[in-house]
């Protein structure tokens, strides 16, 4: 019988490869969309910490002045709102997980001009392919630390079972390389816009990556 330890780095490398190969197989001009959105979740959702919840609380709080500067009334005699969001641990930390999920979902799902059609096979185009592997191990790498993190933040409030908990907190963090990723790639979405600027919004023949 196999026996899988979820405690060590199973959970960790199976998503690091299973990305890895997608992007191979997608190629870079496919993938590359989720990576960016990914960043996008990252830095707003998780870098960010309560960022985006204090931005709407204090949005929706000034409302009332916004409308009595709007309509020339005095601003100084109109009480703020009640933060929509309320402040505790549970409500901000769930639409950051939500917000997180959305902003994936839209690299998964909404086809941007570039993307043409994944690469498919194995063979063929090694330049995109490679480039593909790389951006897919990088969107894996941030799942995984957007994942760790949130469940470190979670934990004191959820029952999830043993198994379930055990691969969560197997998950790495990368808290001490992700600043580093995310610049390089950055760098290199830069290098490969200015390189291949007349073909950024065209297809390759043949179905883009």
């Amino acid at each position: 019988m196999i026996t899988i330890d979820l405690s060590g780095p199973f959970v960790t490398y199976s998503i690091l490869a299973a990305l890895g190969i997608l992007g191979w197989v997608w190629g870079f001009r496919y993938i590359v969309s989720l990576g960016l959105l990914t960043t996008i979740a990252y830095v707003v959702s998780v870098q960010g910490g309560n960022f985006v919840v204090d931005l709407i609380n204090r949005t929706y709080s000034n409302l009332p002045r916004l409308a009595a500067f709007l309509t020339g009334g005095s601003t100084a005699d109109v009480a703020p709102l009640g933060p929509i969001i309320p402040e505790n641990l549970e409500a901000p930390l769930l639409l950051r997980v939500l917000l997180f999920i959305a902003l994936v979902a839209i690299g998964i799902g909404y086809s941007f001009p570039w993307e043409g059609k994944p690469l498919g096979g194995w063979g063929g185009k090694r330049p995109l392919r490679i480039l593909g592997a790389l951006t897919g191990l990088y969107t894996a790498v941030l799942l995984t630390s957007a994942v760790s993190i949130f469940w470190r933040e979670f934990a004191p409030t959820v029952e999830v079972s043993p198994t379930v908990a055990t691969a969560l907190n197997s998950l790495p963090t990368w808290t001490g390389i992700i600043p580093s990723t995310i610049t390089a790639f950055v760098i290199t979405l830069l290098i490969v816009t200015v390189i291949r600027f007349n073909r950024v919004w065209a297809v390759d023949g043949g179905g883009g990556g």
